[in-house]
């Protein structure tokens, strides 16, 4: 076998890198309107949830429309996004650096286990584990399915290589999260920090998961790791600790 051929993952012909006007316009410039909208948006529920520190729920809704929204109209309009070996149900991998791979994808999901037990299992409630569970749930597939699929083929219709993608894409995923961290962070001087530490995990989670795409083709073991990441640290760290919540 060649060595060309030995590790490597083909894209489709329908996704191989051109040089189309939309798609530009979808990779270059939606993932910024992304959080001004989230962010616009949220004020308006802010009579409604404010006094009960209720604003997380209209946030994750609004967003999850928003992604789903330009997700949905991509694919209408230049198809792809969900081919087949991408979303291929299994959590093998494969291609290049395969043992690299599976660590860094599954490696900090064993490590986050004992956390969870450490730190957050018996600060919950039952409905606090029902609203975790169903936002983990729907927030891990519906980001992997915008910020590395939908960003991936809008980037190959855009005639953006493959490495400028891969530095591209976890930038805007990272900065997305600003508008979370605006809404659900008190501002006091402290805010600068959980600013910068949420941009560095953001992005460093998103460089990964994108370059295990990248190497592999597939996506579905970074989006259960991504939904279970939420469960066991993200969503109970944000309730918990920053918030203070119990229900």
């Amino acid at each position: 076998m060649e060595n060309g051929q030995k590790n490597s993952v083909k894209a489709p012909a329908s996704m191989k890198e051109s040089n189309d006007t939309f798609s530009k316009i979808f990779f270059f410039i939606i993932p910024f309107m992304i959080p001004v909208i989230v962010t616009l948006v949220t004020y308006l529920f802010y009579p409604l949830t404010e006094a009960t520190d209720l604003t997380w729920l209209p946030l994750l809704f609004i967003y999850w429309a928003t992604i789903w929204t330009f997700t949905l109209v991509y694919r209408y309009k230049r198809g792809e996004v969900f081919n087949k070996e991408r979303f291929k149900f299994t959590l093998k991998l494969k291609g290049e650096r395969v043992w690299l791979q599976y660590l860094l994808v599954y490696g900090p999901f064993i490590y986050s286990i004992p956390l969870f037990f450490i730190n957050y299992a018996t600060k919950l409630s039952l409905a606090m584990y029902a609203v975790i569970l169903l936002a983990s749930i729907v927030n891990g597939p519906s980001e992997e399915i915008f910020w590395r699929a939908c960003l991936e083929d809008a980037g190959k219709g855009a005639g953006v290589s493959e490495r400028n993608r891969l530095i591209f894409a976890p930038i805007v995923f990272a900065l997305w999260h600003t508008a979370f961290v605006i809404h659900l962070f008190p501002w006091d001087q402290d805010w600068i920090l959980w600013w910068g530490g949420i941009m560095v995990m953001t992005w460093t989670s998103g460089l990964i998961w994108m370059w295990v795409m990248h190497r592999s083709g597939r996506l579905m073991p970074q989006t259960t790791y991504h939904a279970c990441a939420n469960f066991l640290s993200i969503f109970p760290m944000f309730l918990v600790t920053v918030l203070g919540l119990y229900f």
